[in-house]
């Protein structure tokens, strides 16, 4: 991203946190969103960034313009990967104790914080979501499965990078199991009728398209 993108990135993130946080214009706000960002820019994301953030965030916005804007769902969103290491298994649970702590710095009620602790767990995607803004939450983020191939291809190339470490091998063979119980999610991969109907079709491709990758590539290290 160029210096102009980050900084219109930025900007649109602001808008976004200024609308579903209680007063938008103190500066204790201001000062969390600051570490927030900070957080989704750390120099070893590839995919984990302020882009999958605002992805996010946009469709998030495109899905609520004709209700009322969905706050805690926006606000688990901004939180949910901000801890984000690929060596780690709990970066969702840390996740979610950080934004216990920055939310109660902005007095949110106790019960909308819990709420956005149980959003940040649903997104590890270990266990069927059941509310509504689960559901939602989900959609949103399962998002780039159903992306358009030249972002889903640029997706492939983010997450590879995250994984450096990782020998090319284990790697395949992790991405693969992964990407298989993705595919064959039952009874779907999305929650929402809005999430099977922009993402269902596109999301079955491009796995299907990514396992065919990746079973060549296991086939020919062979």
């Amino acid at each position: 991203m160029t210096h102009d993108d980050v900084l219109q990135t930025a900007r649109q993130l602001q808008a976004y946190w200024l609308r579903s946080v209680p007063a938008p214009s103190s500066a204790s706000a201001q000062q969390v969103l600051d570490q927030v960002l900070a957080g989704w820019n750390e120099p070893h994301r590839a995919y984990h960034t302020t882009q999958h953030l605002l992805e996010a965030l946009t469709l998030l916005d495109e899905w609520s313009r004709a209700e009322e804007w969905p706050a805690t769902v926006a606000l688990a969103l901004f939180f949910h990967d901000l801890v984000y290491d690929p060596r780690r298994a709990d970066n969702e649970d840390l996740s979610a104790l950080v934004a216990r702590e920055m939310l109660a710095s902005l007095l949110l009620p106790q019960a909308q914080i819990e709420a956005v602790v149980r959003l940040i767990d649903i997104t590890k995607h270990a266990a069927r979501p059941l509310t509504e803004d689960e559901k939602l939450m989900v959609d949103v983020d399962l998002s780039i499965l159903g992306a358009a191939p030249e972002r889903y291809a640029q997706y492939q190339l983010q997450v590879r990078r995250e994984y450096a470490h990782v020998p090319e091998p284990l790697f395949t063979r992790g991405r693969l199991v992964v990407l298989e119980a993705f595919l064959h999610a039952r009874p779907a991969l999305y929650h929402t009728e809005r999430g099977r109907s922009a993402f269902d079709a596109a999301a079955a491709r491009n796995l299907a398209h990514e396992v065919a990758q990746l079973r060549a590539a296991l086939a020919a290290a062979a």
